[in-house]
């Protein structure tokens, strides 16, 4: 049986040591919970093992201090952690991937900072990761590499291990031609090249896997594209969507177990509110969340009647901290929030319920239960799972979906009430209108929603991609 070299920034499990001891626990980030899930669902498929190449969280030396192996095992999953100098790691995951890349794809071009050394960082970084793969590597295998920290990778692992079965899945969006060549020409041909060497290349949207094929095409010359097969110089690959998902069965029974049941009752009971709106967030200018805390203001300016019967829970998850622009969006997030709460709060009712921290999977699914309205209003994101977490957690079929139409995730739950995250007085409509739904339509909307949520699960999704990756592997042996 073969292995699957699945490959990220991010192991599946946090490293720590304390007093030379080694701790591993689980990641929360979105990528780990569902190829955790996939995993457990799939009871291995066609792999007998699962293998993560990701960034360590601790240096080489505290890692062999604290232990005499050079890999980790966890629930069957064996974590083989890199190791990037302090330096090297900030230029290539503060400054190429998130002071460039992120804001870049994102369509906030103004944010970028344009640095060589960043560059040369990112390509080191992945030519290390190469190697780490051709190191554990054997014939079968599958390399699975996922996002923007790593698009030179398949074209690095594909010189080293010409045979090798090789997916690339990006977990944001890809920018039309006009952002894309934003970019230096040699790092943009440098990053298209880099993705054309995986046998597929996945995006959560048609749209995304459009703008790479054109981009693709206006840079370098002699590509062919027809029937989702991209051809560059005579080497075939699939680019098409695969919209990534979650675990909605697990999601679900959580959500309507007597645990968490009790604990919805206890929201409920602490809320001098009659109603709970919901947002939950990464802390990043991406999410909008300076328009969406103003929609709220602007929805309890118009609708005085409103006041004391609606709270508004904001969850913020701390993210990149060290870099400025976060820093200083942290702070305006925090001194509207204040504004908000001294203006028309009462000393009963506190208009905006505001916790900045990470939550574990029942406490987050309990706030998913106990929420009226999930508002979920990004200003770009390549799918967004929170959406679909929330209409999986509602197992009594009621609940108000509000999500931004950038949001990838639109492109699927259809019947969720779609806003512009920039227009604040559709969203304070949009929230007025949630509140207001009758229980039958709401039941009706969310029906679809969860139906098509079930059915298009994290297994769904990764079952697809990676058939997808073995019959483009096995045409391109065929016709070699």
């Amino acid at each position: 049986m073969a292995k699957l070299i699945n490959v990220s920034f991010r192991l599946p499990y946090k490293l720590t040591v304390t007093k030379s001891r080694l701790s591993v626990t689980p990641s929360v980030g979105g990528l780990a919970t569902a190829l955790r899930s996939y995993f457990e669902l799939a009871s291995h498929g066609e792999f007998d093992s699962l293998h993560w190449v990701g960034i360590s969280d601790i240096s080489r030396t505290v890692f062999e201090r604290a232990s005499t192996l050079h890999l980790v095992e966890k629930d069957n999953v064996v974590m083989h952690p890199v190791f990037l100098p302090t330096q090297a790691k900030e230029r290539f995951y503060d400054g190429f991937c998130n002071s460039i890349i992120w804001p870049l794809f994102q369509y906030f071009p103004s944010f970028v900072i344009y640095k060589q050394e960043f560059f040369d960082e990112y390509v080191r970084a992945n030519e290390l990761l190469a190697a780490q793969i051709q190191e554990i590597f054997e014939p079968g295998d599958t390399v699975w590499v996922h996002d923007y920290h790593w698009m030179l990778l398949p074209e690095l692992v594909r010189g080293r291990i010409e045979s090798a079965k090789i997916g690339f899945f990006l977990h944001i969006p890809f920018p039309s031609f006009e952002l894309f060549r934003m970019l230096p020409k040699a790092w943009g041909e440098r990053i298209a090249r880099g993705l054309a060497g995986a046998d597929v290349i996945g995006f959560q949207t048609a749209d995304f896997a459009s703008y790479y094929v054109d981009s693709l095409r206006r840079i370098l010359p002699g590509i062919t594209f027809q029937d989702d097969v991209l051809t560059v110089n005579g080497r075939s690959s699939v680019v098409k969507e695969f919209p990534i998902s979650i675990d909605f069965e697990k999601y679900h029974a959580i959500a309507a177990s007597r645990q968490i049941r009790s604990a919805v009752t206890k929201i409920r009971h602490r809320l001098t509110a009659h109603k709970l709106i919901l947002s939950v967030d990464r802390l990043d200018y991406t999410k909008a969340i300076f328009s969406r805390l103003e929609s709220f203001e602007l929805f309890l300016e118009k609708n005085p009647d409103m006041r004391e019967k609606v709270s508004y829970l904001l969850l913020l998850v701390p993210s990149r901290e060290t870099i400025l622009k976060y820093k200083e969006n942290k702070q305006n997030v925090d001194a509207l929030i204040s504004r908000i709460n001294g203006l028309y709060g009462t000393i009963g009712w506190t208009p905006i319920v505001y916790m900045y921290k990470s939550v574990d999977q029942k406490r987050l699914v309990s706030l998913y239960a106990a929420a009226d309205i999930a508002l979920v209003v990004p200003a770009r994101d390549g799918m967004n799972l929170v959406a679909k977490e929330y209409v999986a957690s509602r197992p009594d079929g009621d609940g108000v979906l509000i999500l931004s139409d950038t949001a990838g995730a639109a492109e699927e739950l259809r019947e969720a009430v779609l806003v512009n995250s920039n227009d604040r007085q559709e969203i304070a409509d949009s929230i007025r209108e949630g509140l207001k739904m009758p229980k039958a339509e709401q039941r009706r909307r969310m029906a679809r929603m969860q139906e098509h949520v079930r059915e298009h699960g994290v297994l769904a999704w990764a079952t697809e991609f990676l058939e997808s990756v073995d019959q483009m592997s096995g045409l391109i042996k065929t016709t070699t």
